[in-house]
């Protein structure tokens, strides 16, 4: 509360002191000084949604093209093949490649294939943790993406 009077204080001198030199201006200074005033504030507010539109821009451009490429991989699944690395087996590299990228998945083993679901909310990260299981020498396939309350669900079959 007393900052809050100290604040209130504080405007009402600054806007106390702009009146009495506005006051001290002859009537064409004043117009000029008001109208510079509202040429200038026009000017940063248009020049700040104009900022904040070029940034909306690009994120919806960087979005499509990761759409782009999750829809690329969705319909290469098949041809993605995998590395010869056979010192981990195919659960711990399902867990390393998990771990990397800071997702908690759900992984169950049937047979010699583990069925994950991962759940994020950024396409960007569940792209990257499937390139990273390619890369890790797992053989992917299936692979589906849903989107549900805010968050893409990520159902994979690999082996």
């Amino acid at each position: 509360m007393k900052s809050i009077n100290s604040f209130q204080e504080k405007t009402d001198a600054m806007l106390e002191r702009v009146q009495d030199y506005l006051a001290s201006l002859s009537l064409r200074e004043r117009v000029m000084v008001i109208a510079g005033a509202i040429i200038v504030t026009v000017a940063l507010v248009g020049y700040g949604l104009w900022k904040t539109n070029a940034a909306a821009n690009q994120q919806q451009k960087r979005l499509t093209e990761l759409k782009d490429t999750l829809v690329w991989m969705q319909s290469n699944v098949a041809s993605m093949k995998p590395n010869n690395d056979s010192s981990l087996t195919t659960a711990d590299k399902v867990q390393r490649v998990a771990q990397q990228q800071g997702l908690a998945i759900a992984a169950q083993e049937v047979g010699k294939q583990i069925q994950i679901v991962a759940e994020h909310a950024n396409y960007a990260v569940l792209a990257n943790f499937i390139m990273q299981l390619a890369q890790a020498g797992l053989s992917i396939e299936k692979l589906e993406l849903n989107k549900s309350a805010g968050q893409i669900k990520l159902t994979a079959t690999v082996q």
